[in-house]
């Protein structure tokens, strides 16, 4: 995947095909298609959160801001989708299901339009989208869209996720902003307590709830794993969530669905990055003036902490109260054990437990995964769509402007199957597939070769950043050299594999080729 010069060819050719297709009678709408895909190639990755009611989804949204964005509540609370994108300063934009011009909002009314409000209910439901600017980092990087829960007793919830997303080939177009809003890549949120059988959680992963995604596109997380502390078998929340996602990951249901699945303590996380002074002050008081065994018991009873009053804890119950908010019951415990351990400043404290929490993990492997072959990714998703609309504009269109299309998408179709990152992607789909014959040491050069740890030559090769060209030329000929043996001289293999080792054999080539092309220059 050279990604630099596919993107110089790919805009080349939406160049061409937006000039053949431009001021001509009936072919507007085509145009504006055209128009509409280039921009959202030169867009964020745009990533869904989406689960089942009750999932999390609002307060994992929160925790990768870092802050409180996003309306939560003990209800399900998200009744539209908020489609979160970076800007300098926050602001709101209210997108109508009629198609009127979008309505700006102040950025504080956004819970009202997306929390359930009977006075207002005809309102929100000609509410197609909410966009939200906002000045987050990891915007920058992705358009995240915070969704309502699947399978919500809320007919209309369920029924605007689904349109949204276009998990079902649905398109949601919007002529006056020439922008579609379905995500690229997907985050699938899902709870599962200790006591639930996998099997019911394996059958929220089957049928129309989660539509057609792929591992290459999507990853589940576990959230809520900060409840399991209060269980008598699970000391360690984490080591619990692990085991489940291991134990998950092994049903062949979800290996065809999910890339894999991550254990998240998504309140911790949000309680951290949102502490306050206080509330840290009132942890050093706690870890001061209780020994480790009476905090335990006081913790562990949410009443007994929240609620009564005691002579040797001198925290009034309301603050109490308010930091159990906060953090919770693993939360609190955590930080008191952080304390008496040596931590002795409030940022301090919030590293550790935001490390804790599995956040910062999530985002690098939301980064790796996603971002690392975001272009192929929304390249992939574009193509798809240009052939599908096409079609169907073609029924109404007189022969000439009929021929104008098919040569338009004759020349993406000629992309598509040239571009070796398309190969390359066709690779991991068999992956995924469990369909290739490769052994562990394979499959780790496959992942990384087709950019999992980065797109560099060096991080290609499994090299990390700072290798030389010299380093890299001789790991990038064996390889290659070893790629073209095994697709020849493997006979044991079936075709999928030894199709799949001659595109990899090709990646290496294209390395060393470019590695090659780079000395030359250095030595010129």
């Amino acid at each position: 995947m050279i990604e630099g010069t596919m993107q110089q060819r790919v805009d080349e050719l939406f160049k061409s095909a937006l000039s053949d297709t431009n001021n001509q009678p009936g072919l507007e709408d085509f145009h504006h298609l055209l128009q509409r895909c280039q921009q959202q190639l030169h867009q964020p990755m745009r990533v869904a959160i989406v689960g089942l009611i009750k999932a999390g989804k609002s307060t994992m949204m929160n925790a990768l801001l870092g802050e409180e964005v996003v309306a939560t509540g003990n209800v399900e609370a998200t009744f539209n989708v908020n489609f979160l994108r970076y800007g300098d300063r926050p602001s709101l934009l209210v997108h109508f299901k009629n198609g009127r011009s979008p309505e700006p909002k102040p950025f504080t009314e956004l819970a009202d339009l997306t929390l359930r409000a009977d006075t207002h209910r005809d309102y929100l439901l000609s509410i197609k989208y909410i966009e939200v600017i906002y000045p987050s980092p990891i915007l920058e990087s992705f358009n995240l869209i915070d969704t309502p829960g699947l399978l919500s007793y809320y007919k209309d919830d369920s029924e605007n996720t689904l349109q949204f997303l276009q998990l079902h080939g649905q398109e949601l177009t919007d002529i006056t902003q020439s922008e579609a809003q379905g995500a690229d890549a997907v985050l699938y949120l899902f709870s599962h307590s200790l006591a639930t059988e996998d099997k019911q959680t394996v059958e929220m992963f089957q049928g129309p709830t989660v539509g057609h995604v792929t591992p290459i596109n999507a990853i589940g997380v576990l959230t809520k794993v900060d409840s399991y502390w209060s269980d008598p078998n699970a000391s360690e929340p984490m080591e619990a969530g692990n085991r489940i996602c291991q134990r998950l990951s092994s049903h062949p249901q979800i290996r065809n669905i999910l890339y894999t699945i991550y254990p998240t303590c998504g309140f911790l996380a949000f309680g951290a990055q949102t502490l306050t002074k206080e509330e840290w002050e009132i942890l050093t008081r706690l870890a001061q003036l209780l020994p480790e065994e009476r905090m335990h018991k006081l913790i562990k009873d949410v009443r007994r902490f929240c609620d009564r009053e005691y002579p040797d804890v001198p925290i009034p119950p309301s603050q109490r109260q308010e930091l159990f908010k906060r953090l919770g019951q693993y939360g609190i415990w955590l930080a008191y054990t952080l304390i008496r351990s040596g931590v002795n400043n409030q940022t301090q404290l919030t590293a550790e437990l935001l490390e804790r929490s599995g956040i910062p993990q999530l985002r690098n492997l939301i980064l790796s995964h996603f971002g690392h072959r975001s272009y192929l990714i929304k390249l992939s998703k574009v193509l798809q769509e240009i052939k599908v609309t096409s079609f169907r504009y073609q029924q109404n269109l007189q022969v000439t402007q009929q021929q104008v299309v098919n040569n338009v998408v004759g020349l993406f179709e000629k992309l598509e199957a040239q571009e070796h990152g398309f190969a390359e992607l066709r690779v991991l789909r068999n992956y995924y597939d469990k369909k290739l014959d490769f052994d562990e040491n394979e499959v780790t050069q496959m992942l990384e070769v087709t950019g999992e740890s980065g797109t560099s030559c060096s991080e290609r090769l499994g090299l990390g950043k700072l290798a030389t060209i010299n380093e890299m030329m001789p790991v990038a000929k064996a390889r290659m050299h070893y790629w073209r043996k095994k697709a020849h001289d493997d006979f044991g293999s079936d075709h999928i594999s030894i199709t799949a080792a001659k595109v990899l054999a090709s990646s290496y080539e294209r390395i060393l080729y470019r590695l090659q092309k780079a000395k030359e220059y250095l030595y010129f």
